[in-house]
């Protein structure tokens, strides 16, 4: 009881601060189909190209953030056309060299220093790499999404940023 009373009173208090307006209801985002993931990497200038994965129908994206390349698969899809629920976010680096300890060192304090994004090694490729999760289940506001979208950016050059500045102590 003490609960619903509680529950009551801080929702009159967000109407009465207008933090809520009464009946209104804003449009939650629970899944991106194909075009809807094209307009919003396209919003936040990472110039897409769309593709579809050819066993499961998924939309698959590539892109442009600065000078780097990246890929978005999208999963946990469902309907016709897909819509997804999750975003992946990843983009991989060569190393034109074997990994060293080092790698897997700058790898480890980007992700003890980092909120966003999970760096990783590829040893069968030489590679590194960061990626970055955008949950969309339960719902998200179309600003929480571009708001995590546009963040992508800036995981991927403090990725690079931390490998570079590690790579150079060595």
């Amino acid at each position: 009881m003490i609960i619903t009373k509680f529950g009551a009173a801080f929702a009159a208090f967000l109407l009465a601060a207008g933090a809520v307006a009464p009946g209104a209801h804003a449009q939650l985002i629970e899944a991106l189909t194909g075009d809807q993931l094209e307009e919003a990497l396209s919003a936040a200038d990472l110039s897409p190209t769309i593709i579809f994965d050819a066993d499961t129908g998924a939309p698959v994206a590539s892109g442009k953030a600065g000078d780097f390349d990246f890929f978005v698969r999208a999963l946990s899809c469902s309907g016709a056309p897909k819509a997804c629920e999750n975003l992946m976010f990843f983009a991989n680096f060569e190393l034109g060299r074997d990994v060293t300890d080092r790698d897997y060192q700058i790898v480890n304090r980007f992700n003890e220093s980092q909120v966003f994004g999970r760096a990783y090694i590829i040893e069968s490729k030489n590679e590194v790499g960061v990626d970055y999760v955008i949950e969309l289940s339960g719902g998200v506001s179309e600003d929480h999404l571009a708001e995590n979208i546009g963040r992508w950016a800036d995981v991927i050059s403090a990725f690079v940023a931390k490998f570079r500045e590690g790579s150079a102590s060595s």
